[in-house]
C-alpha cells in the first residue's frame, strides 16, 4: 500500500508529491547496465535503481522539498530488509524526508524518470550543495 504525501517545496510554494512506502522496505541486487557497463546494483522491491547523493551526510539529506519530488527518498516504517548476500549494511535514520533508508552510511534514493527496472539515467547528474548523484552498488564503501 502507497500513501501519497504533499510537500511544500523550499519556500518557493511549490508542491511536490513523495510516495511513501507503507511498511518495511525491501531492497534487492539486480544486473543492470550503468554509464555504457554492466553492473549489479541496488534496486527496491520494484526491481527499481537506488541512489545515493555525496553531498549528503550519514544523518542529513541535501535533497528535499522539490529535490525529493525528483529523487524521492527510500523510506521504510521497519527494519529493511535485503538479500543475505548483500555485503553492507542497511539501516533507517530519520532525516528531514522521514525514516529514510541507507547503506553503509549513504542515504538512498529513486529517481523518478526511471520507470522500469534496469533504467540507471539518474547516474552522474549534479545535485543539490554540489553533490553528484549515482548508482548504488553492493560494494558501495562506507560512509565516512
Amino acid at each position: 500500500m502507497l500513501v501519497v504525501l504533499l510537500v511544500l517545496a523550499g519556500g518557493m510554494g511549490a508542491i511536490a508529491p513523495q510516495v511513501r512506502a507503507a511498511g518495511m522496505m525491501t531492497v534487492n541486487v539486480q544486473n543492470a547496465t550503468v554509464m555504457g557497463q554492466p553492473q549489479p546494483i541496488l534496486v527496491d522491491a520494484k526491481g527499481l535503481s537506488l541512489y545515493y547523493l555525496t553531498s549528503d551526510t550519514m544523518t542529513s539529506s541535501a535533497c528535499t522539498g522539490g529535490c525529493a519530488g525528483v529523487w524521492p527518498p527510500l523510506l521504510s516504517d521497519g527494519a529493511p530488509t535485503a538479500p543475505s548476500s548483500l555485503p553492507g549494511k542497511l539501516a533507517v535514520v530519520k532525516t528531514a524526508n522521514g525514516s529514510q533508508v541507507s547503506y553503509n552510511g549513504h542515504l538512498l534514493y529513486r529517481y523518478a524518470p526511471d520507470t522500469k527496472p534496469g533504467d540507471a539515467g539518474g547516474d552522474g547528474k549534479h545535485g543539490p550543495q554540489n553533490g553528484v548523484w549515482h548508482v548504488a552498488t553492493p560494494t558501495l564503501k562506507a560512509a565516512m
